[in-house]
């Protein structure tokens, strides 16, 4: 028989036993919850993305869309934007990528940086993109060679863009002008008009080329294609067609008497691409802006931000028809602004996640709405709902009869070899609109670029 103060003994330590085990198993579920808690902060991803588009807030309105979409689908990782103008981001990528530290997840691209792609340091997107949902053009123009000749998809073509020539309505109608009905003017119209325009106290055309090495490209692309064609036109630009060709001298020696007229503004080399938008529909010092359609982005925006004012008169005019050209109604067409992810990214998988965020027709759809410019994505117009109607209208209307070439102005360095490229820059883009060389000193410079690169 158990003495009573046995038993009580014997049940104390039975119920300190207890009390340690529920201890032991509180501190191990404790350890267990913060340990787990560690690996979620651990887990949780603050993704890098640098975009261009600084100043274009109906753009952004899709970017933090698409981010805000990527977030809702992946709980616990975010996303932050920086914001730059592109010229100052490229130099900043370059560096970072050179360096190997430093450079984001996300990266607004395009054909500016070509050299992005053979470096290594653009992710192949051939999976992990929803591709069924993108233009099978846009798509296409990105499949390109990367390191070590390895063909990959290397961006998401989320703007689409064709070389077009605004005009501002209202210097129309005081110069007594009025565009033709099928939206161009021969090239003897056309020179008159630009002397017109010069003779009232306007440039022709409001083109900044101080950031930008292809903005005063557009005019004598634009008068080269209608005047040899899309076949030949690539050849020139190949270096398969001489830039002694007698076409060609006629249109450099027709684009020569424009620029003798007055088309350009004397501050064409210290202007930047957002000056010559201002230059264009704020201050209204030019008749005309040859420039991408992607004007919109920038236009289409609050006039404290940059935009134009509410009661700018936008019209849209083609190119001047060349005499016996071969490419009437031919019009340069090709993705522009996209989106990839850094090759080298820790979080890889993730910012191929970002990408696949736009690979949606409901984003294709807001870019339209908000932008008014085209995009690679695939779209359903029946459901897009903008205030830029009578601007598409507008647009559809210019276009009725264009036959799109798969080229833009800032695409021709692709098809040129490095040395004519940068001669074209030199010779085309500064030394001729700014009249420090003429027509025949332009072309020989090209020509014996094209020679010295065969």
């Amino acid at each position: 028989m158990t003495q009573p103060g046995v038993q009580s003994n014997q049940s104390a330590i039975v119920m300190l036993k207890e009390a340690s085990m529920r201890g032991f198993i509180r501190s191990l579920l404790l350890a267990a919850s913060v340990w787990s808690a560690g690996v979620g902060i651990a887990q949780a991803v603050e993704l890098q993305w640098w975009s261009h588009w600084a100043i274009e807030d109906n753009k952004k309105v899709v970017l933090f869309e698409a981010k805000r979409r990527f977030e809702q689908r992946n709980p616990g990782h975010t996303v932050t934007i920086t914001f730059y103008e592109k010229k100052n981001m490229f130099t900043a990528l370059r560096a970072a990528f050179t360096a190997g530290s430093g450079f984001p997840d996300v990266l607004y691209y395009d054909i500016d940086a070509p050299e992005f792609m053979q470096a290594g340091w653009m992710a192949d997107l051939s999976t992990g993109v929803r591709w069924e949902n993108v233009e099978p053009y846009g798509k296409a123009f990105w499949t390109r060679p990367g390191p070590g000749g390895k063909t990959g998809v290397w961006a998401l073509p989320l703007e689409a863009a064709s070389d077009e020539l605004y005009y501002n309505k209202k210097i129309f109608k005081q110069l007594g002008v009025t565009v033709p009905p099928g939206g161009a003017f021969t090239q003897e119209q056309f020179k008159d008009l630009v002397g017109k325009c010069a003779k009232a106290g306007y440039a022709a055309f409001a083109t900044g080329a101080a950031d930008r090495d292809w903005a005063a490209h557009y005019m004598p692309n634009g008068m080269l294609l209608d005047k040899l064609g899309a076949d030949d036109t690539l050849r020139l630009f190949r270096g398969e067609l001489s830039w002694k060709d007698p076409r060609v001298v006629e249109v450099f020696q027709y684009y020569k008497e424009l620029i003798d007229l007055g088309a350009y503004a004397k501050t064409l080399s210290s202007m930047t691409l957002a000056e010559a938008h201002r230059y264009f529909h704020t201050e209204q010092k030019a008749c005309m802006f040859p420039v991408g359609s992607w004007y919109t982005g920038r236009a289409f925006v609050p006039q404290d931000k940059g935009g134009q004012p509410k009661d700018f008169e936008l019209g849209m005019m083609n190119y001047p028809l060349m005499k016996d050209g071969r490419g009437h109604n031919q019009k340069l067409l090709g993705v522009a602004g996209s989106l990839g992810a850094a090759a080298k990214s820790p979080n890889l998988a993730l910012a191929v996640k970002v990408v696949d965020a736009f690979a949606d027709v409901e984003i294709g759809n807001l870019w339209m709405a908000k932008t008014g410019v085209q995009t690679g994505i695939k779209t359903d117009v029946s459901k897009i709902d903008s205030p830029f109607k009578s601007y598409f209208d507008e647009y559809a209307r210019v276009n009725k009869t264009s036959k799109w070439v798969d080229l833009t102005a800032q695409q021709v360095r692709l098809q040129m070899k490095p040395g004519v490229w940068d001669t074209y820059v030199a010779a085309v883009n500064q030394g001729l609109p700014n009249k420090l060389i003429g027509a025949d000193e332009a072309l020989a410079k090209l020509e014996e670029a094209r020679l010295k690169g065969k």
